[in-house]
């Protein structure tokens, strides 16, 4: 065993120990479940660093989730300290933007494009399926199975006109096929016009700049010299063909053939499998697992070594009884009394400190989870659910969604998903009317039009008396009638909403359990409006409706919920990969479930073979799957199954026969030792930026709202035009620190391919240039993000510029589109402050100064060697711990979307 560079306290295996200290070319760690993989990329990263003095900006480490990238950030930080500030640690969708954007000049996106995520992708195929020519072969609510096919196009740079040349050699009399490569040419090219990028596409363009400028490839060969990528099981084809592109040598890939269970997304196991050869690379096996009991490891690699391409034999580290548990159920109802009556006898006998030390895995929480999480809720058992696409289902959405669609209505005559009278709605909390009014509009019947009444008279004379519900009313009809004479957006109607219902009030002066719930899940609510708005061409209510009662199962919203401690935790074996808990329940283990049958290929349109970068494998996948959920259990690993589901005989799963008969696993359990006791609780370090700090300042509400919550702002043209800037200004530095020519208008049509603000860009760029090109005599950097531990806080922020000025000043500088006058008002001099202060042991600034473009003013501090800002960040930040969210009178109170709530919520006037 060795000392670990990074805890004094830990040590590391000789087998850990050889790939943290490899460094002769290309390596493979082939790293089984609970072998200590991230600890390896920590301390390989610490080792190139503290040992070998490598240049931490020659770093790059590519993970599979942004959560990854940032927990691997966080525990490399109190590592290598600010060097990780300096290192690429990003998913590759991050870095593809990072190259794309840096070498914008060498492809046709410029630096300006928007970025499609999975939602904002639907959306945009939805706004433009008619353009698109889709409705020719689809119904609307088939776009999705489009979305594949266009992905596994991009993802193996396969040309529409290619596919459609093979598509009718093989398929001559499909026109439908042929239609569908017409489909994907026309979805590229629109893509391009309007400035947007999929993230399949941010692969592919960044391969094809790879491959097609040499200059752009050597350069990243020469400044990235060593490359470690995490879960290299999950990589698809055009990653592998990026990283064969980068690699200059020093490349090591992390990763578990066992555990690749990404095939419907289109990541193949080929990929780890094959690196060995492609490669010509040394291969290291991580064997030994820390995490679970030797029972629950003697169980899972029996159970997945006839389906192994590399040999191998995971090994314990842990002493432990047997502690594996098969449960047996007539039905699906019986198996849900079961595991609950078990769970409780756990509790009970002291196995399980609490609740929240077990896992409930299913393939599908939507439509497999529900009578356990009946039964649960029955008995009082607390729990904590993801994955159940449960969040269209709630009555807060359900109410506030009935709402847009009353003030707003559909024009379509028989909108199928909705009645737009119903009675309910307005018997629910969210409007919160009284009894009596209530009763009143149950009298009515689907004949009398409320809509129709616009004055307190006419609510009078329709037997609806009570002042606080005619307001109410009223307010949903005056704002109806609004809307026909003056179309308003939806996120806007969104607010009025609750703004004339009074419900956020109520909901934050209830302060319970279920209330917060309630607002998190408006905040999301909120959150998917703005993100439609801003991506389709022409946002409705109707359109909004639709898209969100077409989404596709696996696109579906969950609902948003409180993740407690002492909480059961329901999840998709997919979502606990990567995770690990003391006991693990897997459920429904059923014929037909685990493996599913019948499983579809992964588009609609056959691709030819030849056409792709690789041929993948998935018929393992679902043992794979199976496994994952088994070796996520450290102490207790239990499976449970059914003969029935409702009155259809399914039987077993051919996994718990294949258990039972090869791995030697028996039925029940007659002891099982007593869970280790862990803390579950997180690290209370709270990460913060500037704007949050600032906000927190302005108003503790609108705080909690904004950053509590989640209550998106709509955004406003000059915070448009701003970001517009800030990227020009970014390129424009960059062209100044290379010593390269600058020429504004090339930057103004790389940034920003719109011919709205053009001219008024190109002025303001212009003479800030004029201005500032002789004040400026070194560019130090430019757009540099910083995330820095500061205690139990971690201050996370990007400066806009630093410099040496013409009076060898090191200047910090944050630029503002707006002009100096009102400047007080944005806390620019706390702003700044709270930079040096992150910054300050790395620079120390002679002056810190707020530039003003559009009257090219600056607004300078001086610096706080004394860094009394420190008190300042921690009072704040101790008051947001202590949730002191009192509202806060200011001069933003008349522009703020939560006015209306201060009064019932602080006393505010």
């Amino acid at each position: 065993m060795t000392r670990s560079l990074c805890d004094a306290q830990e040590e590391c295996t000789e087998t850990q120990k050889e790939a943290v200290k490899y460094n002769e070319g290309p390596l493979l760690i082939v790293a089984g479940p609970g072998t200590g993989k991230t600890r390896v990329i920590i301390e390989k990263v610490a080792y190139l660093i503290k040992k070998e003095n490598v240049d931490p900006g020659s770093i790059v480490v590519i993970t599979f989730t942004e959560k990854a990238a940032e927990e691997l950030k966080n525990r490399l930080r109190k590592c290598v300290g600010l060097d990780v500030e300096r290192m690429q640690v990003s998913t590759i969708h991050s870095f593809c933007n990072r190259i794309l954007r840096e070498y914008s000049e060498y492809h046709d996106l410029g630096a300006g494009f928007d970025i499609l995520d999975n939602d904002d992708q639907l959306i945009f195929i939805r706004s433009h399926f008619y353009k698109l020519g889709l409705n020719k072969y689809i119904r609307m609510g088939e776009a999705p199975d489009v979305i594949t096919f266009f992905n596994e196009c991009s993802e193996n740079c396969i040309d529409p006109e290619e596919l459609k040349k093979a598509l009718k050699r093989e398929h001559p009399d499909n026109g439908r096929y042929h239609g569908f490569c017409d489909c994907y040419a026309k979805y590229l090219d629109l893509l391009k016009k309007e400035g947007k990028i999929d993230f399949p596409g941010l692969q592919r363009n960044a391969v094809e700049l790879l491959e097609s400028n040499e200059n752009v490839r050597e350069d990243l060969r020469t400044r990235f010299k060593y490359i470690l990528i995490d879960e290299y099981q999950d990589t698809n084809p055009i990653q592998e063909r990026l990283f064969e592109l980068l690699a200059s040598g020093n490349i090591c890939v992390v990763g578990d053939e066992d555990q690749s269970i990404y095939g419907f997304r289109g990541s193949t196991v080929e990929n780890i499998r094959s690196f060995e050869d492609k490669f010509n690379a040394h291969t290291i096996f991580l064997d030994e697992n820390f995490r679970s009991r030797a029972g629950i490891i003697k169980i899972a690699d029996e159970f997945m070594n006839k389906s192994r391409y590399y040999k191998k034999r995971i090994k314990a580290k842990r002493n432990g009884g047997y502690d594996v548990i098969l449960l047996e159920s007539g039905d699906v109802h019986d198996e849900a009394r079961r595991i609950v009556r078990l769970l409780k006898n756990l509790k009970r006998d002291g196995i399980i400190p609490d609740y929240g030390h077990v896992a409930l895995l299913f393939k599908s929480v939507r439509y497999h989870a529900g009578k356990i999480i009946g039964e649960l809720e029955r008995e009082g058992v607390p729990y904590t659910i993801r994955g159940d696409g449960s969040f269209l289902d709630r009555d807060e959405i359900k109410s506030i969604l009935y709402f847009l669609g009353y003030v707003n209505p559909p024009r379509y005559k028989n909108f199928r998903r909705w009645d737009w009278w119903d009675i309910s709605m307005f018997d629910g909390e969210f409007l919160g009317l009284s009894r009596e009014t209530k009763n009143a509009l149950k009298g009515f019947g689907k004949t009398f039009k409320l809509s129709s009444l616009l004055d307190e008279e006419s609510f009078k004379e329709a037997g609806i008396k009570e002042p606080a519900d005619i307001k109410k009313l009223l307010g949903l009809n005056k704002l109806k009638e609004k809307i026909k004479k003056e179309p308003m957006r939806i996120l806007e109607i969104f607010y009025k909403l609750l703004d004339i219902t009074g419900y956020l009030g109520r909901l934050i002066e209830d302060d319970t359990y279920e209330s917060r719930v309630k607002l998190l899940n408006l905040a999301k609510l909120s959150s998917i409006i703005k993100k439609y708005e801003r991506t389709h061409t022409r946002p409705s209510v109707q359109d909004f409706m639709w898209y969100l009662y077409l989404l596709p199962k696996h696109m579906q919203y969950d609902g948003e919920t409180l993740d407690t401690p002492d909480s059961v935790k329901i999840m998709t074996i997919h979502q606990a990969k990567g995770l690990e808990f003391p006991v693990v329940i897997i459920c429904s283990v059923v014929n037909g479930r685990f493996p599913r049958q019948g499983a579809d290929s992964r588009s609609f349109v056959p691709i030819p073979e030849h056409l792709k970068l690789s041929q993948g494998e998935v018929g393992d996948e679902e043992r794979r799957l199976f496994y994952v959920a088994m070796t996520r259990a450290q102490d207790i690993l239990i499976i449970s199954t059914a003969q029935r589901i409702r009155t259809r005989k399914v039987g077993y799963s051919p996994f718990i026969k294949e258990l039972v008969r090869e791995c030697e696993l028996e039925w029940g359990c007659k002891r099982v030792e007593k869970c280790v006791e862990r803390s579950l609780r997180e690290d209370n370090i709270m990460t913060v930026n500037f704007s949050s700090l600032h906000t927190y300042e302005e108003c503790p509400f609108r705080y909690m709202m904004i950053y509590h919550y989640g209550f998106i702002y709509p955004e406003t043209r000059m915070q448009v035009y701003g970001k517009i800037l800030h990227n020009c200004l970014e390129m424009l530095h960059k062209k100044m620190k290379k010593g390269e020519k600058v020429d504004i208008r090339e930057i103004v049509e790389t940034c920003w391919r719109s011919d709205k603000f053009r001219e008024k860009l190109e002025k303001q760029l212009k003479s800030y240039y004029n201005k500032n090109k002789d004040y400026i005599k070194r560019v130090i950097a430019v757009e540099e993000p910083f995330s820095i531990p500061k205690d139990d806080i971690i201050i996370r922020g990007r400066t806009d510029l630093i410099i040496e000025n013409k009076d060898d000043e090191i200047e910090l500088v944050d630029f503002k589109a707006r002009e100096k006058a009102g400047i007080e008002y944005m806390g620019v001099d706390f702003q700044l402050r709270t930079y040096e202060y992150a910054l300050s042991d790395k620079y120390k600034f002679d002056k810190l100064t707020a530039y003003t473009i559009k009257d090219n003013e600056r607004t300078s501090f001086k610096p706080d060697p004394e860094q009394r800002i420190k008190n300042k960040i921690e009072e704040i930040v101790d008051s947001i711990k202590n949730e002191k969210f009192k509202p806060k009178e200011n001069y933003f109170c008349k522009f703020c979307i939560f006015q209306s709530l201060c009064k019932e919520y602080g006393g505010l006037k």
